[in-house]
């Protein structure tokens, strides 16, 4: 397990490939309550053991988070929050998960996901609809997760969940977060994990 979170890291670490074309970018560790990604699953950490972040000067920002899992150990979430605040930055369209999964998961013990669902699945949280999709990792079953969140309304708030401007997980928004967990090798991913996994993501309010 060691040894597949070390991968995990370097792979995670190169992401993303938005940053290449800046010439000042700088990772900078996220402190805890400055974090806007929780991930309420079984056996992961309550905070992540990876958390960083970039403004780009075109004004969108990036985080991403890793979390290991402690029992069962070989579990593990890493997440992807675009905030695309800017009035000239918004992503829109869908996004691929599948692809996204590759890119985050490059490297770790199987050299491309499998996909075992022939398209996204649309499922109901408290983040609003959320879409997914179920893959194999190796031995390991997976599944990854992507929605746009409505730009932030409360000012200096903290501790809310910012739900979808609609009923539709790929509606434009100002944030995105994407999102992959796996569960440890050769366990099996109910479809009842599956829901309560993705429906443990929570979004926070940042602090301004």
């Amino acid at each position: 397990m060691l040894r597949s979170v070390a991968i995990a890291l370097a792979a995670f670490a190169a992401l993303p490939a938005q940053a290449s074309d800046e010439t000042d970018v700088r990772w900078e560790p996220l402190r805890a309550t400055d974090q806007r990604v929780r991930w309420d699953a079984e056996g992961l950490t309550a905070a992540p053991q990876l958390a960083e972040s970039f403004s780009s000067p075109l004004g969108y920002r990036l985080e991403r988070y890793l979390w290991k899992a402690q029992k069962p150990a070989g579990s593990f979430a890493l997440a992807v929050l675009r905030d695309l605040s800017g009035e000239d930055h918004y992503l829109t369209g869908p996004v691929d998960l599948i692809r996204f999964a590759t890119t985050v998961l490059n490297g770790l013990e199987a050299p491309k996901p499998q996909a075992t669902q022939a398209k996204d699945e649309k499922l109901a949280t408290l983040n609003g609809a959320v879409l997914s999709r179920r893959f194999d990792l190796g031995t390991r079953q997976c599944v990854a997760l992507g929605f746009y969140a409505q730009p932030q309304t409360a000012e200096g708030s903290s501790g809310l969940q910012a739900k979808a401007a609609k009923d539709e997980p790929l509606t434009e928004g100002s944030q995105r977060l994407d999102g992959v967990y796996c569960a440890t090798a050769g366990r099996p991913l109910t479809s009842e994990q599956v829901l309560a996994y993705v429906a443990g993501v929570k979004l926070m309010q940042r602090k301004e």
